[in-house]
């Protein structure tokens, strides 16, 4: 079936496709200048967005142009519209607004080094001196910053999921959220499971960023925040529910392999693990996200990738969890939560 469904199809153009460098520096100048949020707030033409901006008309016309190739812009009679999805992921002040990751996909060392993927493939990992394995990399403040907005949307979404494996009136009391990033991921728990408490772990430039999160959002009082090493430093115990977001790709099977005992020695019996990462089909044929994204993590780290259920199984079971399955995390990216029970 796979093969007949790959000869059914026309194919990319591949010299479009040698474009693709300039689509994304194109969506990351546009997110810089808030050309999508001036556009919803009035400023419809080249000539509005340039004195809006204090731009040179040519190059406002030429990027606005270049963005309606991309269909990310609609243009009629010389004036600029947004397509639905624009509107709700790149205007200022959406719920869902992700342009804030801008600054992290458009990471200069990320940037630099996917101009020398043609090195990088031949060594087989990164070429970077601060990758994403060196500890308390600057980068992954950035990050906590970037993301903050998409997390606090996706957060909701990902408690609710948590929320189906605890029927019957039982929820859960204690909550650990690994490399918690912003928080918003165990802040949304929290809200989810009033009477829980929470305890996050990162690094130490980073638990500062979801310490200062966590006070705006009024749940500072129900949260333990450790600075440390997810795979040296002590996690505690007997938590009922476990949150593990966009973590594993970083490493190899057999590093989360031993992140997963990790996991399962600090749950509860019948604890409960929600795995949140991008999934590629067992093929690794049609999953367009998760394929590219492990482009990312061949720049970007040693040995990490994205995985497939199967390979989640092979990394989880073994350590302890049984009940594998994949769900659907709806939101602005296309990522998938793989749930488990200790």
């Amino acid at each position: 079936m796979a093969d007949e469904t790959n000869a059914a199809r026309a194919g990319a153009n591949p010299i479009s496709l040698l474009q693709g460098l300039m689509g994304a520096a194109a969506m990351k100048a546009a997110l810089d200048l808030e050309i999508f949020t001036h556009i919803a707030n009035g400023a419809d033409t080249a000539e509005k967005i340039a004195a809006a901006k204090h731009l040179p008309l040519r190059s406002t016309r030429i990027l606005c142009d270049a963005l309606v190739a991309l269909e990310v812009l609609a243009k009629s009679g010389g004036r600029y519209s947004l397509p639905p999805l624009s509107q709700a992921l790149l205007v200022k002040g959406s719920s869902l607004y992700a342009g804030g990751m801008a600054g992290t996909i458009g990471n200069r060392a990320l940037w630099n080094e996917a101009g020398r993927l043609t090195d990088v493939v031949k060594a087989g990992h990164t070429l970077l001196d601060q990758s994403a394995e060196t500890d308390d990399n600057p980068f992954w403040q950035d990050f906590a910053r970037g993301s903050r907005q998409m997390a606090q949307a996706v957060g909701p979404v990902v408690a609710e999921i948590a929320a189906e494996s605890f029927k019957g009136g039982s929820a859960p009391a204690k909550i650990l959220d690994i490399a918690c990033g912003s928080g918003f991921y165990g802040i949304g728990a929290l809200k989810r499971f009033p009477a829980a408490r929470l305890v996050q772990v990162d690094w130490p430039g980073v638990i500062k960023h979801a310490e200062v999160n966590a006070r705006n959002a009024s749940v500072a009082d129900r949260i333990e925040f450790r600075a440390g090493d997810i795979f040296t430093d002590d996690l505690g115990d007997g938590y009922d529910l476990v949150l593990a977001v966009n973590i594993y790709h970083h490493f190899s099977m057999a590093k989360n392999l031993e992140l997963s005992r990790r996991l399962a020695a600090a749950a509860a019996p019948g604890g409960v693990l929600v795995l949140v990462d991008m999934v590629p089909d067992e093929a690794r044929e049609h999953e367009r996200f998760a394929l590219m994204f492990a482009l990312t993590m061949l720049i970007w780290t040693h040995e990490g990738d994205t995985f497939t259920l199967s390979e989640y199984k092979r990394m989880l079971e073994p350590a302890g969890f049984r009940d594998v399955v994949l769900k659907a995390v709806p939101g602005p990216i296309t990522t998938q939560a793989i749930v488990a029970r200790k």
